[in-house]
């Protein structure tokens, strides 16, 4: 599963555990049932964030359904938020939309010489981007108030923006602006609109934030396969770069005390700490621990690198600096039918080695499904 926030059981109490995972099923659920079962591969934490923003805003409890089995929850039903729910609608069109803005970006990038020409996967990337689309503007309702016309065009523009600028605010505009029309829509879906500007502000840092995140983790992996990357294009050192997203969460934390919120024990966790520990994670040293593959091109070196985590098997059991083809079968069979709610498993998305998501088979305590 992917997206900045990933929120686990040491952050959040037995409720807002629950609470956490009903909306994480809602959203997922209301991508099956109303995109089919492919869309569920879109979801991302940041989107269940935007539902959980949008209930805290409410005074109405949110509406909740009964869930059948998922292996993601050890076979076992739940009650989760409803599909109807605005802040669930929201996160789904927010979530296809996400989605189709990232595979029309793979054909983009491509046509502007930002990544090694692969044309197949362009062709690809762009049916799938139409696809999604068209899903994402199925929920009429929600996508004219979100705009999404206006999202998509402003985000099919960072290929072009990579391509003739050097100055790091114009590279993430794009994520800033679209974060931004996310967050203040979902005041307008709560009723709520005091909380349309201060949300603006907050959503124009949150995609700063998630911009320069992802540049970070992408650092080496992207100098190996000669794809663009903000912050090398730019001369920004990693640590500048979460210099500053500490600066902009701190921004965030500030701008929301002036939100009206009815209960915002869950998103002050899920956003607030959820920022916090997102960059706090990345903030040791810019070294072989954050991306091993960099300096391993075709093939592991014999020794456990400088900084490889001692914990994790070694070496891994596939070859560095895989294709998105070579991973997503893989990430699928691990990450959606079972085994990683069993047993500790490498993430085939992150190169990352994660423990079981149930921790001793009880998976209705499991709170590490959001950080698969």
């Amino acid at each position: 599963m992917f997206g900045v926030l990933t929120p686990c059981r040491h952050a959040l109490d037995h409720d807002l555990m629950d609470q956490w995972r009903s909306h994480l099923c809602g959203v997922c659920i209301s991508l099956r049932d109303n995109h089919g079962q492919s869309s569920r591969l879109t979801v991302n934490t940041d989107a269940v964030m935007v539902s959980i923003l949008t209930a805290a805003q409410s005074a109405s409890e949110c509406a909740s359904t009964s869930a059948g089995r998922c292996p993601l929850r050890g076979m076992r039903t739940a009650t989760v938020v409803s599909g109807d729910e605005p802040g669930v609608r929201l996160a789904t069109t927010a979530s296809l939309t996400l989605a189709a803005a990232k595979a029309a970006d793979v054909g983009n990038e491509q046509h502007h010489a930002l990544a090694p020409r692969r044309p197949v996967r362009a062709k690809l990337a762009g049916y799938a981007g139409n696809h999604l689309r068209r899903h994402a503007a199925a929920d009429t309702a929600v996508a004219d108030r979100l705009d999404i016309d206006s999202m998509m065009t402003t985000l099919s523009r960072q290929a072009e923006i990579e391509s003739t600028s050097t100055v790091l605010d114009d590279l993430i505009e794009p994520s800033a602006v679209a974060a931004a029309q996310v967050f203040a829509t979902s005041a307008v879906l709560a009723e709520v609109p005091g909380n349309r500007e201060p949300l603006l502000d907050i959503g124009a840092d949150f995609g700063r934030i998630a911009h320069l995140l992802d540049a970070v983790d992408d650092y080496d992996s992207d100098d190996a396969v000669g794809r663009f990357n903000p912050l090398r294009a730019t001369g920004t050192s990693p640590e500048t770069a979460l210099d500053r997203c500490r600066r902009l969460a701190a921004a965030i934390r500030a701008r929301y005390a002036d939100l009206f919120l009815a209960d915002d024990r869950l998103l002050r966790v899920v956003l607030l700490d959820g920022l916090r520990h997102a960059i706090h994670k990345r903030m040791h040293p810019h070294s072989a621990a954050m991306s091993v593959t960099a300096d391993s091109r075709t093939q592991w070196p014999p020794h456990r690198p400088f900084g490889y985590p001692t914990e994790w098997p070694y070496p891994p059991p596939f070859k560095p600096n895989r294709s998105f083809a070579e991973r997503i079968l893989p990430f699928i069979g691990v990450s959606c039918f079972g085994k990683a709610c069993c047993t500790d498993h490498w993430n085939h998305f992150t190169d990352k080695y994660k423990d079981a998501a149930c921790d001793d088979c009880d998976c209705c305590d499991c709170c590490d499904c959001c950080d698969l």
